[in-house]
């Protein structure tokens, strides 16, 4: 019996010192983690299409002259692993109806400056044109490397598009025919 009671308060002392090491383990690797900050990125949409005679009117772009068309672009806040949802709103400056889209882009800038283009998911891409949804599949992945190399780009619509954009071949320009205002929203999950 005093064999047994022995074996017993060991087997109740290791158990104590076992879990106590692991419950402090635990914690401590817990500590060890450091908690993912969110850094803030420019996402800046592109968009020209076909109104009148004008085959290519800018309507978004990167401002830096008049047929470019006005700046749409907002900060957003990227924390890895974790998604993050997108909408951006552009506006028909005129009254005259966009007819069909030539370019219809959104560029995260510098995101391929702290991420692999691989390690970037984007998902649930919706186009609204005039609030009704249109049909868009997306295509994503760095199309500029030479000129914009930390960019990567969501296109739904670009005729001119190169380097495996291929959201001229597969959705119709007039898909993204407006009056007022046609908006782009998704998901990104960068890792």
């Amino acid at each position: 019996m005093k064999v047994l009671k022995k074996a017993m308060s060991i087997l109740l002392a290791t158990a104590v010192v076992v879990s106590g090491t692991a419950a402090c383990g635990t914690t401590a690797d817990a500590a060890k983690k450091k908690k993912a900050k969110a850094k803030t990125y420019k996402v800046q949409t592109f968009f020209a299409g076909v109104q009148g005679k004008n085959a290519c009117y800018w309507i978004a772009g990167d401002g830096t002259s008049k047929n470019k068309g006005k700046v749409y672009a907002k900060n957003v806040k990227i924390t890895k692993g974790k998604k993050t949802k997108v909408t951006i709103t552009i506006k028909n400056p005129t009254k005259k109806k966009i007819t069909a889209g030539t370019v219809f882009t959104v560029d995260l800038v510098n995101i391929l400056k702290d991420y692999k283009k691989n390690k970037i998911k984007v998902s649930g891409v919706t186009v609204k044109a005039d609030g009704k949804k249109k049909k868009a599949k997306a295509f994503t992945g760095c199309f500029e490397p030479k000129t914009k190399p930390g960019n990567y780009r969501v296109s739904v619509f670009n005729k001119w598009g190169t380097d495996g954009d291929n959201s001229g071949k597969v959705n119709k320009a007039k898909n993204f025919a407006f009056k007022k205002n046609i908006s782009i929203s998704f998901t990104v999950v960068a890792k």
